[in-house]
């Protein structure tokens, strides 16, 4: 029996270690050195559906499908004239308002006022200082109310004047207001890029939210793909040198038909996710070129992405 237990120990043991040496034995991961990742897609970076701010008609459109537009150019106008002539009334008021905010005649006229109805009052005191019930005591107490009076006049008329000066910051922002409706209905584009689809035509009703275009970004694209995790660490891909090879057939030229292409870029994601097979994506952005006035890189293609030491 002794020697049964003994042998199962030994057994036990010899079978820890294995399963450690063969644990030991596991490929591990790789530090990051070059190299290809296959069967990348060619994806777009920036897309942007460029949509209505207010409705109204269209009254003018300014590019086509495949014109190339810079950011903050105007791409097409909705009609704007009830906003104008809404401008020019806020305009007017704002010039009424400024009138009245510069008018200091109505606190001048309450302080001439104030002071002849002061002057009075301290002219009837004095003569009944000297001739003591030469004016009758309700006629002191009638000239101090009108004093009393003629102070809150000024107080009234300084009031006045400073609402008049809140109505010109008011009209201020209403003029504003007016200004943004009015550049809401130009329609610009957001960005640096190349009309892919235009929605609509002169003459069609938009509302507040149609898109009226759709604008790539095509000089800088992204490279997507996935590395395996136990062949590459993650950690030591992020902003890593990628180069990308593309190569196009121009039958136009007899002597050399095949045109290679180069492309530079840097891995600017690696996901947090690791698929079922073990694999994580990443995607580098590289900068795009032009041959013969085209782009050479186009979202849908299919490549390989080399990735640096």
């Amino acid at each position: 029996m002794r020697k049964a237990m003994m042998g199962l120990t030994v057994s036990i043991l010899l079978a820890v270690v294995a399963g450690q040496y063969a644990f030991t034995q596991q490929p591990a991961p790789q530090a990051a050195i070059g190299f290809t990742i296959a069967d990348c897609n060619v994806a777009l970076l920036e897309e942007v559906e460029v949509a209505a701010q207010q409705p109204g008609v269209l009254t003018a459109v300014g590019v086509q499908e495949g014109a190339a537009v810079k950011a903050g150019d105007i791409l097409a106008q909705i009609d704007d004239a009830d906003a104008r002539v809404r401008r020019q009334e806020v305009e007017l008021q704002l010039k009424v308002s400024q009138k009245e905010a510069s008018n200091d005649i109505n606190v001048k006229a309450a302080i001439a006022s104030a002071d002849v109805a002061d002057a009075e009052l301290k002219e009837s005191q004095a003569v009944n200082v000297e001739s003591p019930g030469a004016v009758p005591l309700t006629q002191i107490r009638r000239e101090m109310l009108t004093v009393e009076r003629a102070r809150l006049q000024v107080e009234v008329a300084e009031l006045e004047l400073e609402v008049a000066g809140l109505t010109v910051d008011v009209r201020q922002a209403q003029l504003s207001r007016a200004n943004l409706d009015i550049e809401r209905r130009k329609v610009t584009a957001p960005l640096n890029g190349e009309v892919e689809r235009r929605y609509k035509e002169v003459g069609e009703w938009a509302q507040i939210g149609d898109p009226i275009f759709q604008i790539v970004r095509m000089d800088v694209l992204r490279i997507e793909g996935f590395v395996t995790i136990d062949q590459q660490l993650p950690q030591l891909l992020f902003e890593r040198s990628v180069t990308v090879s593309y190569s196009i057939y121009d039958p136009a030229d007899k002597a050399d038909p095949k045109k290679e292409f180069s492309f530079e870029g840097m891995i600017k994601f690696v996901s947090n996710k690791v698929e079922a097979g073990g694999e994580y994506k990443v995607w580098a952005e590289v900068t795009n070129k032009k041959y013969k006035g085209q782009w050479v890189l186009r979202p849908g293609v299919t490549l390989s992405m080399t990735v640096g030491n």
